[in-house]
């Protein structure tokens, strides 16, 4: 019997989730579970870290009370890093990637190295949270932080060093950061020196499956092996992924993509601003990140400020009960990525496209989930013209998939059967990868095979597909909208 724990970190929780596997079945134990917030200083926006090791350090102590652990692993959300100075302290609590401090740095990059020629050396979506973008606002305003930091590590590799005391990057990780060779998946040197970048920072990439070392004993922890997972918690989410479906990890972003054996690095792929990121087993994962449940969730922390305490049942009640297709935006409006006061962005965004103002907040929460599966046709359909053939089905998994109405909208929306499911997807991918590496399965291709038979799922039927087909042409019209 293995026992492994997998901590799974999100863009607003974590958890700490225990794989007991006996040689056939596997039993998920959920140890620990917090939320965290930004915390917004002088400055910048910076994650909590010091609050979300503390709790990591607990969910390992809970899980060793009871259980031997043969390993742990870690995943994160992308693009994010810890700077270590040479007393191997942090120099500042890592910037979160919802700062506003990014905004004009594409562009900045881009007078150095042009769009076409970033996209080609990268294979990266071209998004100002990345962390090429995040690092030219450090040159251009604090240098000073560069040149005193001896180490870059991505978040999932700072926890690992944080608990290990080992520094390194985790391929997938790497691939989010807009700085990797998505070819032979190595740090892109040329591309650092066209920037300026020190590229002595950066440690070495590593592969999914090795280990990173054993837990620190001045956390008091038993002394238990670290191993690195695909720690991008997407690529730990596409462990579950099959050739024969779009892959749809929906949680606060919506990761859209297929999994392929080369990076695809052609011009269709740069026009439709796709991504190429390391999976498993040196896969490439071809995808689009757009936003997800992002808007829900601020939607909904403005109705608690409201005095209006939903929750997420309480949302699909809401818009089950509004009438349909009233209201379309663009969820990738730049508006929606910052937080704070969504009703009136959204309202903001209806008056200037001329469609009036949602009178209930049903019609409000019911246009997101709408727009949502909209935007998840267009991609879809952008993913099969690059992709080269179309598939005949959705494989959905993560938080997102809860929302059962968001689910029927897309089968709906996109004419395609959408198998829904595991909700702990990245959890479980987290897991498999451990296993794999504690000598429970010899190939990938096996533990992957298991895990397809692991999981429940929920299957949802397209349904008014004309009227649905309809509305999209809406929002084909409204996407060419230019707003001023």
């Amino acid at each position: 019997m293995k026992k492994v724990l997998a901590i799974d970190l999100g863009a607003s929780s974590g958890r700490g989730i225990l794989g007991i596997y006996d040689g056939g079945t596997l039993t998920m134990e959920e140890i620990n579970r917090f939320s965290y917030e930004p915390v917004i200083g002088e400055k910048y926006t910076h994650w909590d870290i010091d609050f979300i090791f503390r709790k990591i350090v607990e969910t390992i102590k809970k899980a060793s009370e009871f259980h031997d652990i043969d390993a742990v692993g870690v995943d994160t959300w992308g693009v994010d890093y810890g700077l270590i100075g040479a007393d191997g302290k942090l120099l500042e609590a890592p910037i979160h990637y919802r700062d506003p401090r990014t905004k004009g740095m594409l562009e900045a990059v881009c007078e150095i190295v042009d769009e076409k020629s970033l996209f080609e050396s990268t294979g990266t979506q071209l998004m100002e949270i990345n962390t090429i973008f995040q690092l030219k606002e450090a040159l251009d305003v604090t240098p000073e932080k560069l040149k005193a930091t001896q180490s870059l590590l991505m978040m999932p590799n700072l926890i690992n060093y944080l608990l290990t005391g080992e520094k390194f990057t985790e391929v997938s990780i790497a691939s989010t950061s807009g700085l990797m060779n998505p070819v032979n998946k190595k740090w892109h040197v040329d591309v650092m020196n066209q920037l300026g970048l020190p590229i002595h920072i950066f440690p070495e990439i590593v592969n999914e499956g090795t280990h990173v070392g054993q837990l620190l004993p001045e956390l008091g922890l038993k002394s238990i092996p670290v191993v690195h997972v695909c720690s991008h918690d997407t690529a730990s989410a596409f462990v579950n992924a099959t050739d024969d479906a779009y892959f749809i990890s929906c949680g606060t972003w919506s990761l859209i993509g297929v999994e392929k054996n080369e990076p695809a690095l052609t011009e269709t792929v740069r026009k439709f601003n796709m991504t190429n990121e390391s999976g498993i087993d040196e896969t490439t994962r071809l995808l689009k990140n757009i936003t997800g449940l992002w808007i829900i969730q601020e939607l909904k922390r403005d109705f608690t400020r409201l005095g209006k305490n939903y929750d997420y049942s309480d949302f699909e009640r809401l818009a089950r009960d509004a009438t349909p297709w009233q209201y379309i935006i663009n969820t990738e409006d730049s508006r929606f990525l910052e937080p704070n006061d969504m009703i009136k962005k959204i309202h903001d965004y209806l008056f200037e496209t001329n469609q009036g103002v949602p009178v209930d907040d049903g019609a409000l929460i019911r246009l997101i989930y709408e727009s949502l599966a909209l935007k998840y046709k267009e991609t879809l359909e952008q993913l099969a013209d690059v992709n080269g053939k179309p598939l005949n089905k959705i494989k959905m998994v993560g938080g997102g998939i809860q929302s059962k109405i968001l689910c029927e909208m897309v089968a709906s929306a996109t004419n395609l059967p959408v198998e829904a499911g595991p909700i702990e997807a990245t959890a479980l991918g987290n897991i498999g990868v451990m296993l794999m590496t504690v000598g429970c399965f010899d190939e990938v291709s096996t533990m992957r095979k298991w895990l397809k038979g692991f999981s429940d799922v929920v299957f949802y039927e397209p349904t008014d597909v004309s009227g649905w087909q309809a509305q999209y042409e809406k929002f084909e019209v409204l996407m060419k909208t230019v707003i001023s």
